[in-house]
């Protein structure tokens, strides 16, 4: 049943809001971390719960996990927000979410939490041309919508209302980012160094330039490229470097002078323990992030250990399966490709994260804030190392590398 204090605000409710109030206006946005990252309304805040947050919660959250930012939580409290904005990607009403889905979730939150603020969702609007009420539809429309397998009806997009970010955007285009997948940073490639730069010809950091492109930003404070490109001062410039990661136990650091370094010595095979060093990496990168800084995350290539860092730094932050961070991070720079044995590392990452108690014995002090007493239904395992000399029943893992188990 909605609750009664909850109102529904339509998108040019919402854009008057914004354009007159906006620093009393807190948007809150509850679809995935990809989607949001992908387009938003511009200053909204992602609310993200795993699924062992929604499971373990019973209806109950803690403010802290849907406004995890503290200076936000303090000015909701204290009264400095006079309307808090719940949406997702297209919900008209709130009859349409799950019970527990991440808006419903939040709004019960909110409602207990944020007393001297009015709490809202975005809701729907008719297409144009229709008209709400019982007079829009007709008696025997129920009966002559199409229906799934399931015998759920199938409403048509003509006739339904459009809701969320997806109607918002649409209306209101002007207050959202683009939609656009970020690009490299388009700089010449160039055998020769560019002025300022550190001799690219050197042997750790020779890299065919065919096969480089640019460094990709993965988020706004974190880029992923090559050796190469951690040789190019002006590349490291004109994005706004502070920071080198340099996972490689070779390739050197040309500008300690002019960046904050911090070196991850593994090679690239499968006996390499690359996973004993990501809690290590990604507090790194949040202490950068936290002031203000931009991290360069680097190997040789740029394409396995690099690349594993910036995944597992996903993963972690924002409590995301493998295969969700891997898509994200390909899409910006499609030729990573971690080693088998880097796979099997992020696969019991990923149980860490999301299921810590299934590995508490192996868990990081990062993760005790996590409640390890519930119990999980799904376990990954994965070779972590492939053997010098392979038989063709060790080569059936390459088929269809994750397992799963019914239980822990």
């Amino acid at each position: 049943m909605v609750n009664l204090r909850v109102c529904a605000l339509e998108c040019e409710a919402l854009r008057a809001l914004l354009q007159e109030r906006g620093a009393q206006c807190l948007v809150l946005d509850c679809r995935s971390f990809f989607s949001f990252n992908a387009a938003h309304i511009r200053g909204s805040c992602n609310v993200r719960l795993s699924t062992i947050v929604r499971r373990r919660a019973k209806g109950a959250l803690a403010l802290e996990h849907v406004l995890p930012n503290e200076e936000l939580r303090a000015r909701l409290r204290q009264g400095l927000f006079h309307t808090v904005v719940l949406l997702d990607e297209r919900s008209a009403d709130l009859e349409v979410p799950k019970r527990d889905s991440t808006m419903l979730l939040a709004l019960g939150t909110l409602c207990r939490e944020a007393r001297g603020a009015r709490i809202c969702f975005l809701k729907g609007e008719w297409p144009r041309g229709r008209r709400r009420g019982r007079g829009s539809r007709g008696r025997g429309s129920r009966a002559a919508s199409p229906r799934s397998p399931a015998g759920r009806a199938l409403t048509s997009p003509r006739s339904a209302p459009a809701g969320g970010y997806e109607a918002f955007s649409s209306a209101c285009s002007e207050l959202c980012t683009k939609p656009a997948a970020p690009a490299g940073l388009s700089l010449p490639l160039s055998a020769s160094p560019a002025p300022g730069s550190a001799d690219s010809g050197c042997s750790s950091c020779g890299t065919p330039l065919y096969d480089q492109g640019g460094p990709v930003e993965i988020l706004p404070f974190l880029y992923l490229g090559s050796a190469y490109h951690a040789s190019r001062k002006d590349m490291l410039d004109a994005l706004g470097i502070t920071a080198l990661i340099n996972v490689s136990a070779n390739c050197p650091n040309h500008f300690e002078g002019h960046y904050q370094y911090k070196s991850i010595p593994v090679e690239d095979n499968h006996k390499a323990d690359i996973s004993s060093w990501f809690n290590e990496a990604i507090d790194f990168i949040d202490s950068v992030k936290n002031e203000g800084g931009r991290v360069f995350v680097h190997c040789q290539a740029g394409i396995s250990r690099s690349a594993t860092i910036c995944l597992a730094y996903l993963m972690r932050t924002n409590r995301v399966k493998l295969d969700e961070a891997f898509e994200f991070v390909k899409q910006r720079r499609s030729i990573i490709s971690p080693n088998f044995s880097f796979m099997g590392q992020l696969l019991q990452f990923e149980s860490q994260v999301l299921a810590p108690n299934c590995s508490a014995e192996a868990g990081s002090p990062a993760m005790s804030v996590l409640d390890r007493g519930a119990s999980t239904t799904t376990v990954f395992n994965f070779p972590v190392s492939i053997p010098v000399h392979t038989t063709s029943s060790a080569l059936n893992y390459l088929q269809s590398p994750i397992t799963t188990s019914p239980s822990c």
